[in-house]
């Protein structure tokens, strides 16, 4: 049953090669899904002339369960390896997962320190074993920000200039800076943000902020 849910092609339906071909992925992916990463899907149909029907069998070859030997990571050459690692919750030795790995690659996109993520299988040393190859194309990660404008009013008065300059992958390292600072004819303000978001090698985000604000009174009465 839980594989006849993922078939595209149903009895009464117009028949469609792109049903089957779609049904054949959805099968292979289900099967991955439970460590089977070699196994193959091949459709068969059946046609009744008579009937103008046809029937369509998808034979299901598992293959032998698959372990992954190792991960292979390709394409970072600023973010560290263990960023990219500590998104999967696979490792190296672990029974092959098709769910498990396509959630690491969500992960990874919503990290937003990459403008692609392909992860791919070949064939390990041995015939039970892969090795995920992990591509990326990494982005830019940091943003650099200024403007200025003018109070009319209140002790501030008069031209005012800040800027900030952001970091979300800083030193490779997943980590989040923002320094920033700005001031007026008599204020100055400067702040400093700084988060991990893996704390202590948990899924835990901690961090902190240190601001200071200047005022500058003596040109009041």
């Amino acid at each position: 049953k839980a594989l006849e849910s993922v078939v595209e092609t149903h009895k009464g339906d117009v028949y469609n090669a792109k049903d089957v071909e779609d049904s054949i992925i959805a099968l292979t992916e289900k099967v991955a899904g439970s460590g089977y990463a070699f196994a193959q899907v091949t459709p068969r149909g059946d046609r009744n002339f008579e009937n103008h029907t046809i029937s369509v069998v998808y034979t299901i070859d598992q293959g032998t369960k698959a372990y992954i030997e190792r991960i292979e990571i390709r394409g970072n050459d600023r973010t560290r390896d263990y960023v990219i690692r500590r998104e999967f919750d696979v490792s190296e030795g672990d029974a092959f997962n098709q769910v498990l790995i396509q959630r690491a690659k969500k992960r990874l996109e919503a990290l937003n320190y990459f403008d692609k993520v392909d992860i791919s299988t070949v064939p390990g040393s041995q015939p039970d074993q892969v090795v995920l190859v992990v591509d990326v194309v990494e982005k830019s990660t940091g943003e650099f920000s200024v403007g200025a404008g003018y109070s009319t009013g209140g002790e501030t008065a008069g031209p005012s200039v800040e800027g900030s300059i952001t970091e979300r992958n800083f030193l490779g390292r997943g980590q989040y800076i923002k320094i920033a600072a700005g001031g007026g004819k008599n204020s100055r303000d400067y702040s400093f943000s700084f988060t991990e978001p893996y704390f202590l090698g948990r899924r835990i985000a901690a961090g902190f902020d240190v601001f200071q604000q200047t005022r500058n009174y003596d040109h009041y009465d």
